[in-house]
């Protein structure tokens, strides 16, 4: 499971890291009149692809806190008057809200550096 993960993390970065935008709205070079072609910037430069693979993963680790939530209030909906359950159910939400909350400040603190920097 762990060898999985690690082939499947490894291949989001490349993934995100590497891929090319498309600017399918923008006449380019064919239709601009230029008679040469537009220079290599459509994979970006590093910082911006940095800053989009530490964003794909805070959304993906949202997506895994919002996973846990919802799996909580099934376990607290089915307990059945079961306090044990219950009390599991209630720690999963509190883990899970707070992962959130830094999820979000981390999210803040990668935007606030990002736009300070330029």
């Amino acid at each position: 499971m762990k060898n999985l993960a690690t082939k499947l993390g490894s291949s989001a970065v490349l993934a995100v890291a590497f891929t090319q935008r498309a600017f399918a709205q923008t006449g380019g070079a064919f239709f601009s009149g230029a008679s040469e072609a537009p220079a290599a910037t459509a994979q970006g430069d590093l910082p911006s692809n940095v800053v989009r693979v530490i964003n794909f993963f805070l959304g993906i680790l949202g997506l895994v806190a919002v996973a846990f939530l919802i799996y909580a209030g099934v376990l607290m909906v089915t307990a059945g008057g079961n306090d044990e359950q219950v009390g599991k159910a209630r720690k999963i939400i509190t883990y899970a809200v707070v992962g959130i909350v830094i999820i979000l400040l981390a999210y803040t603190i990668v935007q606030f550096v990002t736009n300070a920097l330029g």
